[in-house]
Order: C-alpha cells, then structure tokens, then sequence
C-alpha cells in the first residue's frame, strides 16, 4: 500500500445515518488516509476499516484536511460510497484478441464503451473475466494472501499457442500454471471460452475440457459462449459464427461430457449459452441442471432461469384486466423465440392483447441476436409501425444505472421519436407478471 497523496479519493455519496455522515464527512470530500495508510481499491478500504476504531484524513470541499477518530462496530461500514472500486485507477486490457468485441465498435459511440479492463479487482468483486496475461507477480501474491475468490477467468483454449493467437500476442500465452497455482492456494474459479469455429471448437475444445476438468472443484464451472460478430470488423482476422449443425453437433457432443461430470462429480461442470440452443432448436436443459446458475450473468440459463421463475408465478396471473389492453414486448430475435411460451400463456387473459416485437439488430448487423446488444435506433426501426402503443421495455436495453442505450439515444428521445409509452422492466418473469396483474387490479 502506497502513503497519502494528495489528491484523496472522491466521495461520491454519504449513507444517511452512517458512521461518517454522524461525524460530519460530506458527499464530495476526499478520503486521504485510513489509519495513515492510502487504500488502492475497495477491498483495502474495506480490510482496513474492519476494525473498531478507525483513523480517517479528509480534504474537504474547503480545501481543509480534517482527522476524524470514529468508534464503531468491528463489522459497521462507514457509509462511504465511491465512484470506482480501483482508486488507483483500472488496470486496461493490452491483449488484442481477434474475438474482442470492443474491437468491432464504430468509431462515434460512447467513450465509456472502449474502455477494455483485465482487472483481477474487477473479477473477484464484479464477476469481470481477466485474461490473466496482464497479472504481475505481486498480483498474483495478494490474491492468494487475501483469497479473493471466486475468480473468473477468460481461457478460450489452453493449447499456449493457440491462446496467444486468439489473444493477439506474438506469443504463445499458457494458463495452466496459474490455474494450477491458484487452485492448490484454494481459489475458486469460473472459466470463460469465447467459441470461434475454425480456431478453439474440436480438438482444441476437448484438450481444453480435459485440462480444466482436472482443475475441479477449484474450477467450479466452464461456461461456453458462442462468438459476437457485428459489421465494423475492418481490417480484424477472418472469423465467422457458428451454425445451426455446428450448434447441434456442439450440444450433442458435451451432453456426454456433462452426463460423465455429473455422474462423476454432481454438477454438469461445462454450461452452454443460451443461443446455442435455439440456434439449434433444442430445448434448454432442465433447470436443476445449471447447478445453482453460476454463469447466468454470461448469458447461461437466463432463458431457463425465466420460465421456472414464470411457472412458480403463474398462478398469480389474474384471469382478466379491468378494460381491454393491448401491450407490445420488445426484444431482440433471441429474446422474441423464449418470451413466445409465455406470451402464448398471457394472451389467455381476458381483454389482454400481448404481441411481440422481435427486433433484429440493425445497428450491429444480423449475426447479433441478444436483447442487451439492441440500440435505441433498432427499437425506433422496430416501432415504426407502431403509434401511440404501451411497449414494455426490457432494462437491458439501456447502459446499467444510465438512461441510455448504447448508441447513446436516451429513453425519452426513442420514446419521444416512436411515439409510443414505455413502461421500462427488469428482464424478469417476476417483473412482467407484476405488471399484468398490476393492469388486473393484482398487488404483488
């Protein structure tokens, strides 16, 4: 840990009734020091103000450097919410990976949109996945002290050399070492293979199961995703996504090797995206075998996870609403194929019309076929021929905490231009029987 310096650490907000808003600390001052000592990220904020008594040094709005001495709980937090979790700044991504998303982006968007992380903090506090090649020996050394578990993990293939070309290096890049490391110290971790047909699928794809495999249960999970392709890939390595056969073969093949896991072990260990499957046409896995759903957020079993979440509030839906209600769903492609069960189950209700608006993305281009990728521009071309209707709005269409989609339209512009009333949701089936039986005359 570093001393002072200077220039604090901004304090974005104060909890109302916490410990520092009792002392007087403000939204806008700067943290200096706790107990003499600068933190670098919220976990040494957090480690060194786990104790009783605790030393702060302030800069406040004035300009003045205030000491405060606080008398809490071992286990209270101060009440002090930062902008950013690395206040030493995020560490950047200086990998090149043919597959990089950030890579295929046109040149007029939002600059918070080509920021590439390989942060560890960033992994073990939020889920982010780390190539690992940018981890620096003292890293490497505080992960295992502190046990920041779990951890996840950008693999692709563990075949070095062919890492290092998906990695954009000019060399090869092995993990296993580090893997193996960190699973003899303890740490759990959720690995990511990025699938590209031609590069990693095949022999490549087995040898990589196989190795992680051993890894278990410190490898608590592989998760498999297919390639992200959008029309701005100028002047990047040729790659292509995978096909509907491919999907197929790809689903057949580790339903073997998930059947072995489980027998094995009890958990499928290998989990596959969600659109595999309906490109595919199969049907998903049953639910209780996404062992708990430890990749939902890399869009594994988010489909599964909505209809047994719809299932159990199914009962709640009311039988009719008060007056006649059309409602449109807007979604992506993807999205319009597993809301069509449900949707099919809502047009049962009296005086309720539900249709669905399946999107394609026009902003990205055709082989982009998830909701949260959908722009403000693709709803406004979904809705052009749709006046004056209620469209609920899935929240994934917009920046997480912004009112903003990724082209940087904002709610009310889309909203103004289609002229249509949006009733934003959470991507939940908790969300939408909330507002069908909200239109019943149901509270939740």
């Amino acid at each position: 840990m570093k001393s002072c310096k200077k220039s604090g650490i901004f304090m974005e907000n104060i909890v109302p009734g916490s410990p520092a808003a009792q002392c007087g600390i403000c939204r806008g001052d700067r943290l200096l020091s706790i107990n003499g000592i600068r933190p670098r990220d919220i976990i040494d904020y957090r480690f060194l103000c786990a104790r009783e008594n605790v030393n702060l040094k302030v800069r406040q709005l004035n300009g003045q450097v205030v000491t405060y001495d606080i008398s809490k709980g071992y286990d209270t937090d101060l009440g002090i919410v930062f902008s950013t979790d690395c206040f030493d700044g995020v560490k950047n991504c200086r990998n090149k990976c043919v597959f990089c998303f950030v890579d295929q982006l046109p040149c007029h968007l939002r600059s918070t949109l080509y920021e590439k992380d390989d942060d560890y903090r960033l992994s073990f506090l939020h889920g982010n996945y780390i190539t690992l090649t940018n981890l620096q020996e003292n890293e490497m050394a505080r992960i295992i002290n502190l046990k920041l578990s779990p951890l996840y993990i950008s693999v692709h293939t563990t075949d070095p050399e062919m890492r290092g070309r998906m990695l954009g290096l000019k060399r090869p890049a092995p993990v296993l070492a580090q893997i193996s490391q960190f699973a003899k110290e303890g740490i759990t971790m959720h690995i990511q293979i990025v699938l590209c047909p031609d590069w990693n699928d095949g022999d490549f794809l087995e040898r990589t199961i196989s190795d992680l495999a051993s890894f278990w249960p410190q490898v608590a999970s592989v998760g498999i995703v297919p390639v992200g392709l959008t029309k701005f890939r100028q002047h990047l390595p040729y790659l292509r996504s995978i096909t509907p056969q491919e999907s197929k073969k790809l689903i057949y093949k580790l339903s073997n090797y998930q059947k072995l896991f489980r027998r094995r072990n009890g958990v499928s260990f290998i989990y596959l995206a969600d659109e595999f499957y309906l490109k595919a046409g199969f049907p998903f896995p049953p639910y209780e075998e996404y062992d708990g759903f430890p990749q939902l957020e890399n869009g594994i079993g988010q489909a599964r996870l909505f209809y047994e979440e719809f299932r159990k509030l199914r009962p709640l839906l009311p039988r009719k609403v008060h007056r006649w209600q059309r409602l449109f769903l807007a979604t992506s492609k993807d999205g319009g194929r597993v809301l069509f069960p449900v949707v099919k189950r809502l047009r049962m209700i009296k005086n309720l019309d539900v249709k669905i608006i399946s999107i394609p993305s026009t902003f990205f281009g055709p082989w982009i076929t998830v909701t949260g990728l959908l722009t403000g521009q693709d709803l406004l071309w979904g809705l052009r021929d749709v006046q004056g209707e209620d469209v609920l709005v899935p929240r994934v269409f917009l920046r997480l905490g912004t009112s903003l989609f990724l082209d940087g339209l904002s709610i009310a512009e889309v909203e103004r231009k289609s002229g249509c009333v949006f009733h934003l949701l959470d991507p939940t089936a908790a969300a939408l029987v909330e507002h069908i039986c909200m239109l019943g005359g149901i509270r939740l």
